[in-house]
């Protein structure tokens, strides 16, 4: 029996005993003298017949395909009890075509003899006519019980997969899912010019799939012109084997115009894109709100080895890709590694981990980004390209937090990595806007270590990006580089902090004194920045300086909040939780909190030994901050400058100069108005 139904089947049982079909069974009539118990229970009697009847007619029912043909022979209204046709075959069209009509939930199994695909291993269903269309609510296409039927002919993965012979077939997909609460589960290679499945309906799964090309997309969820958006479909699972394998085409999972899909649990990778998520705003069509990964190590996606090498030798491509998406969620995945995040994912030539352009409100959080470095060919012959995080043009709103980029997953060793995050234009001037880096909690720090080159690097176009409380460390070049028109590298500090260029410049503190105890630290400095602007100094330690002599930073130490005054100076004495060890290096940054404009970091001091909240400004160790203070200051200063010593040297810079003079009378009034 090619189809077959779990419930019983009435009309078998009317032909065997008529007298006993249920259509001719007669139901007492109550009568006025019978009793209102007897009432009821008749009652009851006609509610479980009619409750059954519900049920047998809402069952799931099965339909079992058993021939890879492309054929339809069976007659109106070709609901399942019209199976099979003359041929005493069912092809999957024919079962698509029996779900479609027949009311009820549907499930399409196969059962596809051997000997119709002699020694390949694989079933290749033929598509000869058109693609194949599921409309059915809530249908089940289980290509898996191919293997529970006949057996595991393949042992490297599924055993049905779908073979396009049409000839006008470019840019269709085999499968277009256009129902609701529907599942596909367990198809393998699908080749044709065109997609494995297209999702237009919403509430849909896709499962436990083996996809390979040569197609444009793995799947695609599409929400179209003229049409609502395809939303709710999930790409991936948490249980045991509900994840995708979705590696051979373009891209492994796009979505065109289509809100709160979610894509879990995958291992996802293409030319373009392991995951592509598009819309298109100038037409009233938005990619809103889906979800790539998530929190839990189940919902993580492997997104790696993906892009490839152009023609001029130019690498191209991304891991995952935004364009023109509105709040999508990227959290959790392991991003150009291998599967246990310990190295580059073989063969990879993305020059993007992420590549995020003209997106709104994006969320990059708690995935490991790494692996992100191409040698270019060709016309590009010894170029190095790759950046972790691209985030380009108008792309307002921003989140990066918690993330790992340049490390392995536990954060502390290298995984090459060319650059760690960029912010830029794509043309002209405009720029992202309101990108925060981190954050205020513990949490929302990110790790950004040991790229080849920058590990944030600020165009000049880009103002309002926020760099809060991360780990950045033991890069090639700078920790944070604010690019102005004359190039990157550390910006000095000006005057009146008027310039210009990425985060407008924002100059960073100037540290005079770093001492270090049991109970904390104290660090004193000053900054000078536009006047009557309320700041956050954050403060960093490293076990030692750049070579630059400015930042980085890898330990956060804590903040404080200081405001200039209408010079645009504020001297300062932050009072740390957290400590650092003697001789290693503190440096600063300063964020401007009405424009969220984030500095370079300053430059290294090193770290002295102080008693229990120290005062710095007690040169002469008596307990006390007095004019007494200044003479010794100013005595030992006038013996180091004339004996070539350096007891004076209060900035710690290797060498007594006025602006010592400058950091030790600022940390001394700081002093004298708090108290020592």
């Amino acid at each position: 029996m090619h189809s077959r139904s779990q419930t019983s089947k009435p009309e078998e049982k009317a032909m065997q005993k008529p007298e006993q079909n249920a259509t001719h069974t007669e139901c007492p009539v109550l009568r006025g003298s019978q009793s209102a118990k007897g009432s009821a229970t008749a009652r009851r009697l006609i509610g479980l017949v009619v409750l059954a009847a519900a049920s047998a007619a809402n069952a799931q029912q099965v339909i079992t395909v058993n021939t890879i043909n492309d054929t339809v022979d069976f007659l109106a209204p070709r609901q399942l009890q019209n199976l099979p046709g003359p041929d005493g075959l069912i092809s999957f069209r024919e079962a698509v075509l029996a779900a479609n009509n027949t009311s009820g939930p549907q499930t399409i199994e196969f059962a596809i003899p051997t000997s119709q695909f002699p020694g390949q291993g694989v079933a290749m269903l033929r598509l000869e006519d058109g693609p194949f269309f599921v409309t059915a609510p809530g249908a089940l296409v289980d290509f898996s019980s191919q293997t529970t039927n006949i057996g595991d002919t393949n042992p490297n993965g599924p055993e049905v997969g779908i073979f396009g012979f049409e000839p006008n077939g470019y840019g269709i997909a085999a499968i277009y899912l256009n129902g609701q609460d529907c599942t596909i589960k367990g198809l393998g290679a699908v080749q044709l010019r065109g997609y494995a499945v297209n999702i237009s309906g919403s509430n849909n799964r896709v499962i436990g799939c083996d996809i390979l090309g040569p197609i444009h997309a793995c799947i695609q969820i599409d929400g179209g012109f003229g049409s609502p958006p395809a939303s709710n479909n999930t790409i991936g699972g948490t249980a045991p084997g509900e994840g995708n394998r979705l590696v051979g085409a373009p891209t492994g999972v796009r979505m065109n115009n289509s809100a709160s899909n979610v894509v879990i649990g995958n291992e996802l990778r293409g030319s373009t894109a392991g995951v592509w998520v598009n819309g298109a705003v100038q037409y009233n069509l938005f990619a809103t709100g889906n979800r790539i990964g998530g929190p839990t190590p189940s919902e993580r996606n492997l997104i790696s080895g993906g892009g490839r090498i152009g023609h001029e030798g130019f690498p191209t491509g991304a891991q995952v890709y935004l364009v023109d998406a509105d709040a999508t969620i990227i959290e959790g995945n392991f991003i150009g590694t291998t599967a246990d995040g310990s190295a580059t994912f073989p063969g990879q030539n993305g020059p993007a981990g992420l590549d995020i352009r003209d997106s709104r409100s994006t969320v990059i959080r708690n995935n490991l980004i790494s692996g992100i470095r191409v040698v270019g060919t060709n016309h590009a012959a010894g170029q190095i390209f790759g950046i972790a995080i691209s985030l380009a043009g108008l792309s307002p709103g921003t989140v990066i937090q918690g993330n790992l980029i340049g490390t392995d997953a536990t954060g502390q060793n290298p995984v090459t990595t060319r650059s760690g995050i960029s912010a830029h234009p794509i043309l002209g001037t405009n720029g992202p806007a309101n990108t925060l880096i981190g954050g205020a909690e513990p949490a929302e720090g990110n790790t950004i270590a040991f790229t080849e080159l920058n590990g944030i690097a600020i165009s000049q176009y880009v103002t309002g990006a926020r760099i809060l409380g991360n780990s950045i460390h033991d890069n090639g070049l700078v920790g944070i580089d604010l690019l102005a028109a004359s190039g990157g590298g550390v910006t000095p500090n000006d005057a009146t902090d008027a310039d210009s260029g990425g985060n407008l410049l924002q100059n960073f503190p100037v540290l005079s004194a770093a001492a270090s105890a049991a109970s904390g630290m104290q660090v004193a400095g000053t900054l000078t920045s536009t006047p009557s602007k309320n700041f956050r100094l954050e403060f960093f330690s490293s076990p030692a300086c750049d070579p630059s002599g400015y930042g980085e930073g890898a330990t956060f130490l804590g903040g404080v909040d200081a405001s200039t005054d209408a010079t645009g100076s504020v001297a300062f004495e932050a009072s740390l939780p957290a400590s650092a060890p003697v001789g290693s290096v503190v440096t600063a940054t300063a964020t401007r909190l009405d424009t969220g404009d984030t500095s370079e970091f300053s430059a290294c001091i090193t770290v002295i030994a102080g008693g229990p909240d120290p005062c710095l400004a007690d040169f002469n160790g008596d307990q006390s901050v007095t004019s007494a203070d200044i003479t010794s200051f100013l005595a030992a200063w006038f013996a180091d400058v004339a004996g070539g010593t350096t007891t004076a040297d209060f900035d710690q810079s290797g060498a007594t100069t006025s602006a010592d003079i400058t950091a030790y009378l600022s940390a001394w009034f700081i002093a004298i108005s708090e108290g020592c």
